[in-house]
């Protein structure tokens, strides 16, 4: 449902309680004009009464992949038993726009989708969000490669608050010299899923494992690339693309160097906790990464692994698992976090100047609440 938010409208609304960047006030005032933040205050009895429900800037979901449809492919038995039963359905590609408009439901404001067509610009657009379409590119065959890269040298695609740009896939199914074209410096970040699974480590440590046979029985070529010998975090260190412009997606299988390596080199982790648990069981070690001072987004990943597209679903479930870890990690990370993680600084703060689209949610803060988009 959407409350207010024509052009040359002013929405003013005092609320029960606000998500604010130093963390829940109770009792705020909020002016929005066309969609910018123009005044925020403590409330006053003057300003009417109090709206119940909880006021957040609209989420920033920093992972999806709009053009999987349901059903949920079956999983437990790890990222490539997954991947080839996605495969086996044929991996649906649709337009998103279904898809757009249940996460802008959701209270979504910001997304990054990875596309394997590029395709979904028009889906955010059609849905009212804003944020970045990641063109994923992969392949380790040689025989286009040089399109391949070629491709990912072009230019951005800037369409209103939408940008297209190319990224590639993961570090078991991308040529090294694509991998680091796809991940080339831009306006905004490339993505990449990383330690999604213990497997990948282990192709490119030893060039043998689960991916290996996926591969093959995918019938790529392959075999021409050398195994750097190495875990996926080192690897992208040495291709020289670990960093802030490309945000990890997963980080399940990480260790002790690799969440060094990582700070060091400034980059974010995005979680997806709900498509983890169901496609190995195993969630990334939250808290670790919170004490390595690494930066994290949250996505909900596609809905052949996850039920919905509810960001909120999400920190739910993270709060629940790691109960140690202040909550307001989770509540940052699924809104500001997320922003900054994108590069995109307008979205995710109550803050006056912002436009964050706000979500009002109604009642207790679980899945099921009723949510109101204010813009």
């Amino acid at each position: 449902m959407r409350i207010g938010g024509f052009v040359g409208e002013e929405i003013r609304i005092r609320v029960g309680r606000a998500w604010l960047p130093r963390g829940f006030a109770d009792d705020v005032f909020v002016a929005l004009r066309d969609g910018r933040v123009t005044e925020l205050r403590p409330g006053h009895p003057t300003d009417g009464r109090i709206t119940a429900g909880t006021l957040f800037p609209g989420f920033v979901n920093a992972h999806v992949h709009l053009e999987i449809d349901r059903p949920v492919v079956p999983g437990g038995a790890g990222l490539p038993a997954w991947v080839g039963a996605l495969r086996g359905r044929g991996y649906p590609a649709g337009d998103g726009v279904d898809n757009a408009l249940e996460a802008r439901g959701f209270g979504t404001a910001l997304v990054c989708d990875v596309s394997n067509g590029g395709h979904t610009q028009p889906a955010l657009r059609a849905a009212g969000l804003a944020g970045l379409v990641q063109h994923e590119l992969l392949g380790f065959g040689r025989a286009t490669l040089a399109d391949r890269i070629a491709l990912a040298g072009a230019g951005d695609v800037v369409r209103g608050e939408v940008v297209v740009r190319p990224s590639p896939h993961g570090t078991y199914s991308t040529h090294p010299e694509l991998l680091r074209a796809a991940a080339r410096p831009s306006q905004v970040p490339g993505t990449i899923h990383l330690g999604e699974d213990p497997a990948e480590r282990r192709f490119l440590t030893h060039g043998d494992g689960p991916f290996a046979e996926l591969l093959d029985g995918f019938g790529v070529d392959w075999r021409h690339f050398a195994a750097p010998g190495c875990g996926p975090v080192e690897w992208l260190d040495r291709l020289g693309v670990l960093g802030p412009d490309l945000l990890l997606v997963h980080g399940v299988d990480l260790d002790a160097a690799d969440r060094a390596r990582i700070a060091r080199r400034g980059a974010a982790v995005c979680l997806c906790p709900r498509s983890n648990l169901h496609v190995g069981g195993v969630l990334p070690d939250v808290a670790a990464l919170v004490e390595a001072g690494i930066p994290l987004a949250i996505g909900t990943d596609s809905l052949g692994s996850t039920p919905d597209l509810d960001v909120l679903a999400e920190i739910v479930t993270l709060r629940e698992r790691f109960p140690t870890v202040p909550e307001d990690v989770f509540w940052h990370a699924g809104t500001a976090g997320g922003a900054e993680a994108l590069a995109r600084p307008g979205f995710g703060h109550l803050t006056v100047g912002a436009t964050p689209r706000p979500v009002l949610v109604e009642g207790l803060l679980q899945p099921g609440a009723r949510r109101q988009n204010l813009a």
